[in-house]
């Protein structure tokens, strides 16, 4: 299964966006599946403070997991990195005009009121789910630079 559709399914399948997204790059970014639904988790809804979309903030992850490095004295892949999340995020804000959660989907999910518009609305699968997709789908075409 490509991943596009992989991280559609799994977050149509109760997980969040930003564990969908996260998941979908586990095997080629060298994390085991659970841990990528852990360490994500507190990105989903736009942080929970209303930040930006979880799917984005997934993204940043994936690319941290990609071209990131774990000892001192880098600053190549850290430029590597921002390079990356900076494409990742004028890719994504030229389709969806926005990188914010609330303005991507017009809703506070972290509200009793906006929980109830989110679910009346099928906004999970009319916005949310294109959003997981776009991002995998832009994930991959700014990832074809071998890791």
């Amino acid at each position: 299964m490509e991943k596009q559709e992989f991280a559609v399914s799994q977050f149509m399948n109760g997980f969040r966006c930003s564990q969908a997204v996260v998941e979908a790059f586990a095997e080629e970014t060298g994390i085991e599946p659970n841990l990528a639904r852990k360490i994500s988790i507190g990105l989903a809804g736009g942080a929970g403070c209303g930040g930006e979309c979880g799917a984005v903030e997934a993204a940043y992850l994936v690319n941290s997991l990609r071209w990131g490095f774990s000892e001192p004295g880098e600053p190549e892949k850290f430029k590597k990195v921002i390079g990356k999340n900076i494409e990742f995020a004028d890719r994504f804000r030229k389709i969806h005009n926005s990188l914010n959660c609330y303005d991507l989907i017009g809703v506070n999910l972290f509200s009793e009121e906006g929980m109830r518009q989110f679910q009346e609305n099928e906004l999970k699968t009319k916005i949310c789910a294109h959003l997981v997709r776009d991002a995998v789908r832009i994930l991959e075409d700014i990832g074809e630079e071998k890791l």
